[in-house]
């Protein structure tokens, strides 16, 4: 068969298979385009860290949340003083040892504060969501990366096959003209010249072996697998077929901006760095905090005073007169003794409350506020810019992968009609040299351009694919 049948029908056939196999791999021994996105996000580094970093944001956001409760929080003090100390009970001096003991709860809540809690929410709350769009954004490179490296394998076997076909055409045409020398049709030095293009094809086919064994190493790390694993790959269907779709580059990005994460999630950086300005400006406004406080105490210096029911005779300071004899006036008295109060009782006694509630105005702060209004404002034109710059970066992409698309398409078209035209003439020389009408530098001539526009249609095939993806990707925002 002719090589460029030959090569059509490999083409064609998009349902065949390299046959290798995947041992290291559970799901399945084949891997179609689907399956190595999936199996490149669930590997890469980079994704595992975006979600991580997704997830502080949305802990941050939660944090803030619930800051704007009140606080309560609980104490106990326990105390021993020993040698001259004061009594915390009594207030005397004493040298007594003394245990103390004091507990209490506060609750403090934060009323206002020029809306810095609302708005430090706010801005978190919109830096957690560019988050969530970041990640999003690492797994569309990663996903191009794997479409990228998906394609340069099957182009790379595609060009191996090509190759195959080539080198055996090259063999059977030696033995061609082997045998015509032989038989004196021919002379000796068109075996020479079909000799050394049977070279030139072989050294061409370890060449595509190299070009495959680089392109499936790429693919393994694009998969973060390791490089001693085998793939087996399944053929994208119906990429022969070109799209009928218009590719307006304006349009396509009108639409994108809407849809891809980094220009939703530089918009939601720019209104966090609002967010900011406002954050400032409230600094200037006063705050109001609201304190409550519960306590109470013990001290083991604690005493009360007792009255006994037996009565001792005392005298006192006055004098009465019989007859004309003065005595000193007595009188009975109940018995006074000090009792040691037990520590609950003390805490039931002893408690405290108090309920405060406190403005601070800021009058001067060293022009703080001013600056950090500045500084914001900055970061607010800084962040606009930067969305700025996302939004333009993506319009040149879609210009660009617009471009390429329609270039690889009639690049694709061309060389098309190429490979037909040339195979026809390549057709036409073969006949004319079986019959010894055409000599073999014009034979392998016609050869070479054919073999050498066949390898440019595979490449272009796959150049065309892979541009259209690209486009469609861009148009709906995934693949």
């Amino acid at each position: 068969m002719k090589p460029i049948v030959i090569i059509l029908l490999i083409l064609g056939f998009s349902g065949k298979l390299w046959a290798q196999s995947i041992p290291s791999l559970p799901s399945s021994s084949t891997l179609t385009l689907e399956q190595c996105i999936v199996l490149a996000l669930e590997n890469q580094p980079s994704i595992r860290q975006s979600v991580l970093q997704q997830q502080l944001a949305d802990n941050t956001v939660e944090q803030t949340r619930k800051s704007q409760l009140p606080t309560l929080s609980g104490y106990s003090n326990q105390g021993l003083n020993f040698g001259r100390n004061v009594d915390p009970y009594t207030n005397s001096v004493t040298n007594a040892q003394i245990t103390t003991n004091t507990v209490g709860l506060g609750v403090s809540w934060t009323a206002f504060n020029g809306f810095q809690l609302k708005n430090t929410l706010l801005q978190q709350s919109l830096t957690a969501q560019a988050s969530h769009f970041d990640v999003a954004t690492a797994k569309n490179t990663i996903t191009l990366n794997t479409l990228l490296a998906y394609l340069q394998v099957l182009t790379a076997q595609d060009l191996v096959t090509a190759s195959e076909v080539q080198v055996s055409v090259a063999q059977a045409q030696v033995e061609r003209t082997e045998k015509l020398v032989k038989s004196g049709t021919t002379p000796p030095f068109n075996l020479y010249d079909a000799k050394s293009q049977l070279a030139n094809d072989q050294m061409q086919y370890v060449q595509t072996q190299t070009n495959l064994k680089a392109a499936m190493l790429t693919l393994l790390q694009v998969l973060n697998l390791p490089s001693t694993t085998t793939l087996q790959l399944i053929r994208l269907e119906g990429t022969m077929i070109p799209q009928k779709v218009t590719t307006d580059a304006y349009q396509i990005f009108t639409q994108a901006r809407t849809v891809m994460p980094e220009v939703l999630a530089a918009d939601l950086r720019t209104k966090a760095a609002q967010k900011g300005l406002d954050l400032a400006r409230g600094l200037a406004y006063p705050s109001i905090t609201v304190n409550a406080n519960w306590g109470t105490s013990y001290s083991s210096a604690a005493r009360r005073s007792m009255y006994s029911t037996d009565a001792v005779e005392q005298t006192t300071t006055g004098f009465v007169d019989v007859a004309g004899q003065s005595y000193p006036v007595k009188v009975l008295e109940p018995t006074l003794s000090a009792e040691r109060i037990n520590y609950f009782q003390q805490l039931d006694n002893n408690q405290y409350k108090s309920l405060t509630m406190s403005i601070r105005i800021p009058i001067l702060n060293g022009f703080q506020v001013r600056y950090r209004t500045t500084n914001a404002r900055l970061q607010q034109q800084l962040a606009e810019s930067q969305a700025e710059s996302v939004r333009r970066n993506l319009r040149q992409a879609i210009d660009q992968a617009v471009n390429q698309q329609q270039n690889a398409n009639e690049r694709y078209q061309a060389l098309e009609q190429q490979v037909i035209v040339l195979a026809q003439s390549y057709k036409a020389a073969e006949a004319r040299y079986n019959a010894g009408l055409l000599n073999a530098v014009d034979y392998n001539l016609a050869k070479s351009n054919l073999d050498r526009a066949s390898i440019n249609l595979i490449q272009a095939r796959y150049e065309r694919v892979l541009r259209e993806k690209v486009v469609d990707f861009y148009r709906v925002g995934t693949l």
